[in-house]
């Protein structure tokens, strides 16, 4: 278990989530159980449907930050230059793999660590040369960026993939649950027992 404060605050976060899970499947699972009937009111109460319309109207939205870039393209290329820097100062010269590794080795196995590690390096150094050089681009000839700015500037809406999303598909498994209450309740039951314990051994 590793010892940083943010850590053990995570995961203690992740285990008192778990075990109110846990112990609201319990009591629903005693509800199907010995009172199905009462389900009924409390899908009433809980089956409130919040639809996503307005929060996608709000994300659909095209907002253009062109005009403001190039009218501020020196100070903004050079903040872009500056931080590219930084980015290929740190991951080409000074990001220490070996401690990484050992730091990190109880969360994954050192294989896929060491992968995940040389991946998100290479990354890193890439899209810092690109930013390095968009940056220059910007702060130099800001005027070499406006064809890649037209190719690049098409507009996707997400509407289509949002309707998906935006339709209840609940009545099925409600009705599924009503025809075998009990069942579904015992089956339930046994899971969140398990979760129970299972997370109260690991964080005892």
């Amino acid at each position: 278990m590793s010892t940083d404060p943010v850590d053990i605050f995570l995961w203690r976060a992740l285990a008192i989530f778990l075990l109110i899970g846990a112990l609201s499947g319990v009591a629903l699972a005693l509800l199907l159980i010995f009172k199905p009937h009462l389900l009924e009111r409390v899908n009433r109460v809980a089956n409130r449907w919040i639809s996503m319309r307005h929060i996608n109207r709000w994300v659909d939205r095209s907002v253009s930050t062109e005009h403001w870039f190039y009218q501020y393209h020196r100070a903004a290329g050079i903040v872009i230059v500056l931080g590219a820097s930084y980015i290929l100062g740190y991951f080409g010269l000074q990001f220490d793999k070996a401690y990484t590794l050992q730091r990190w080795s109880g969360m994954l196995p050192a294989k896929l660590l060491d992968g995940l590690l040389d991946a998100m390096v290479l990354g890193a150094l890439i899209g810092g040369v690109v930013a390095l050089i968009a940056g220059l681009f910007l702060w130099l000839r800001p005027s070499l960026l406006r064809g890649m700015e037209e190719d690049a500037n098409q507009w996707v809406s997400l509407r289509r993939a949002t309707k998906v999303l935006d339709v209840p598909h609940h009545d099925q498994v409600d009705r599924f649950v009503v025809r075998h209450a009990q069942r579904v309740g015992w089956l339930l039951l046994l899971g969140s027992i398990y979760l129970f314990f299972a997370i109260f051994r690991l964080f005892a």
